[in-house]
């Protein structure tokens, strides 16, 4: 049975995403700010469960803002199916999950292939913080003068992965707001001003995703990314965080994570579609 979630599934929903937590990150995430009848910010998201006499075995969630997310263990194209047309109507940005998880979804959904501006498989990575050592360098939360820097840095990011109209639909001086007004971004200071930045882009209990990675482009291949995210994450685990979840858009990054001591735990597909798309009647 495919259901609308409930407040009151909220405790049995956040016990099975944490039991899969490396994939599920930008659900606890969401579920964990915004429950599950926010209908106005971005995040916000509407859950489906997929249950049995046993309890949920899956969820399925579309955020506001035309991103879908999945922790939906042995989905196959029917099930897929019922979800696409629950979502006829929607307009679709794009989906992030397990990478066999959204492709199989993403089959299900009727759009063209060519649709998709960004659909890459990415493997999974995950650390205990208690096995991450100090760190001599200087990290801080930006400031509001800080501003510009930020929209110039999330614009040249946005550049760097790919990311069209279907990325991220804030505007950039909202996204350096947001992200000055949370501390949610770590900038590497240099002897120059800052040189790179971390963030976190999903919270949950006490776990973070790791996101938003970048090294000033003209100071790359010095190894400031690996050390601002180990600066980054000594501070989490200051603040009481236990585990880390990242995914690698690159091999090179990978190699920078598994130096820090990220272990695999998997692959993470991104697709985004560019430009968005309106969900009509399944295939």
């Amino acid at each position: 049975m495919i259901r609308k979630a409930e407040d009151k599934d909220i405790p049995a929903m956040m016990a099975f995403l944490e039991g899969r937590i490396e994939s599920s990150m930008f659900l606890l995430g969401n579920l964990e700010q915004f429950g599950v009848d926010n209908r106005t910010h971005p995040h916000g998201t509407a859950f489906f469960l997929r249950e049995t006499g046993d309890g949920i075995t899956g969820i399925f969630g579309a955020t506001n803002g035309g991103m879908l997310l999945s922790q939906l263990p042995g989905i196959g194209a029917t099930e897929a199916q019922t979800y696409a047309h629950l979502l006829q109507g929607y307009v679709l940005r794009g989906m992030t999950g397990e990478a066999e998880q959204v492709a199989t979804i993403l089959e299900a959904l009727p759009f063209e292939a060519d649709a998709l501006g960004v659909n890459d498989v990415d493997p999974l990575y995950t650390i205990d913080l208690a096995q991450v050592g100090e760190s001599d360098a200087v990290v801080r939360a930006p400031q509001e003068s800080d501003k510009a820097l930020l929209m110039t840095w999330f614009q040249q990011l946005d550049e760097d992965n790919g990311l069209g109209e279907g990325g991220d639909m804030r505007p950039l001086d909202l996204r350096a707001d947001e992200a000055i007004a949370a501390e949610t971004v770590w900038l590497l200071e240099g002897e120059d001003g800052p040189v790179a930045m971390s963030a976190v882009n999903a919270h949950a209990g006490l776990a973070v995703q790791i996101g938003g990675v970048f090294v000033r482009r003209d100071r790359r291949g010095e190894g400031l990314a690996a050390t601002v995210v180990a600066a980054q994450l000594a501070e989490l685990r200051g603040e009481g965080i236990a585990r880390a979840i990242l995914f690698a858009g690159s091999e090179r990054a990978a190699r920078i994570y598994e130096g820090i001591g990220f272990q695999r735990a998997g692959d993470y597909r991104v697709a985004l579609l560019d430009p968005p798309v309106q969900l009509g009647s399944p295939r």
